[in-house]
């Protein structure tokens, strides 16, 4: 009596497990295998081959000093060279180098061409954003701070194509390195012929200065002239006390009215008078004109030293800037490439679709996990 009764439940548990077989394989089908049969068909029939060149270069001092780590800027900040081969990274990837292609490489014609598959394809009335995004996935490079070495690879659709394309940015790089090295050389030589011009109007300022005052008074040299006034006094002095000492001498051997103690009492008072001459000279009117004229010509005499100096120290200061200048020159060196591709290296026709076909797995599981929850939510 019981078994007639189970064997309804039987086959309805069966028809369910059968069910669930057909779903799932529907499931697989439509999630994993179509989508898998259909990358296999795109990227072993459909899709345009790309070439790939590479290129390895680095920003290179003229005193030898390879662009390492990046120096002298601020304190902790990476120095000139570091810092120029980041600003060629920079460049290489910017909106300007793209323009450049543009315009002078048939950049949006080549990879808009109608042999291109069209999932590959750049639109040829796309947008800046879009384009520039397209560029970024064709042009990377690399910058190895511990090398130094920046490294360039373009992708194109042809060989030619990509090596003209890296040679072109590889141009456009060192031309952007040569003007800011030029530029940088200028601006320091400029600033050191300023500094001069500056010392050389400093100086003709305390020359011109001098001179006036020269023209207006009847000495060219007031300190000299005092110096050597007072040179002529110590002279009379010294003179006087050795003729006062031989007088004494000649007192103490020979009576006071022997001709040779009159003549050498004569020779004391003729010194005497001069000396007393010299003083009146230099206490008197003439004194203080002199020293009036040392009070005015003394600054313009320091002035006109001083700017000597400042003029001195510029025309060596403009000598180092020129040959610290030549010596940190920079410019790029390119080291290898850019390579010309015989094989297409892109797309990696298996790894794509092994890729894909994971993802298509995962994507299956994650909605099949998502439809489960719904449901459970639902029936609670």
């Amino acid at each position: 009596m019981n078994a007639p009764l189970e064997m309804p439940k039987v086959n309805t548990v069966r028809e369910l497990r059968r069910l669930r077989a057909r779903k799932l394989m529907l499931r697989l089908g439509l999630g994993v295998v179509l989508p898998t049969l259909l990358a296999t068909v795109y990227y072993g029939l459909l899709v345009t081959p790309q070439y790939e060149s590479l290129s390895s270069f680095t920003v290179q001092a003229a005193d030898g000093a390879a662009a390492p780590s990046l120096e002298l800027l601020f304190a902790s900040v990476p120095g000139n060279a570091g810092r120029d081969a980041q600003l060629v990274k920079e460049h290489a990837t910017s909106r300007d180098m793209l323009d450049h292609l543009v315009r002078e490489q048939a950049f949006v014609e080549h990879y808009s061409g109608s042999s291109v598959d069209f999932l590959s394809r750049l639109d040829p009335d796309a947008g800046t954003e879009e384009l520039y995004d397209y560029y970024l996935e064709q042009v990377s490079v690399d910058y190895d701070s511990a090398s130094g070495l920046l490294r360039l690879s373009v992708r194109a659709f042809d060989s030619d194509a990509a090596t003209r394309f890296s040679q072109a940015i590889l141009d456009k790089s060192e031309e952007m390195v040569n003007a800011l090295a030029s530029r940088a050389r200028n601006d320091r030589i400029s600033l050191a012929r300023t500094e001069l011009e500056r010392a050389e109007g400093r100086l003709g300022a305390a020359r011109n200065a001098l001179a006036e005052a020269q023209s207006e008074g009847a000495d060219l040299n007031p300190a000299q002239s005092a110096a050597a006034l007072y040179e002529v006094r110590a002279e009379l002095e010294g003179q006087l006390a050795g003729a006062r000492a031989e007088l004494s001498a000649l007192r103490a051997t020979a009576p006071s009215g022997a001709p040779e103690v009159v003549a050498q009492q004569r020779r004391v008072s003729a010194l005497q008078r001069q000396l007393d001459d010299q003083n009146e000279r230099l206490a008197g009117e003439s004194g203080a004109s002199l020293r009036a004229a040392i009070t005015r010509f003394e600054p313009l005499m320091v002035e006109k030293e001083f700017a000597e100096r400042a003029y001195a120290s510029a025309l060596a200061s403009l000598e180092l800037a020129r040959v610290d200048a030549a010596r940190q020159h920079r410019y790029l060196v390119t080291l290898t490439g850019p390579s010309d591709p015989s094989d297409a290296t892109h797309p990696n026709v298996l790894w794509s679709i092994l890729t894909f076909l994971v993802f298509s797995l995962a994507a299956m599981g994650i909605g099949t996990l998502l439809i489960a929850s719904v449901r459970e939510h639902a029936n609670v």
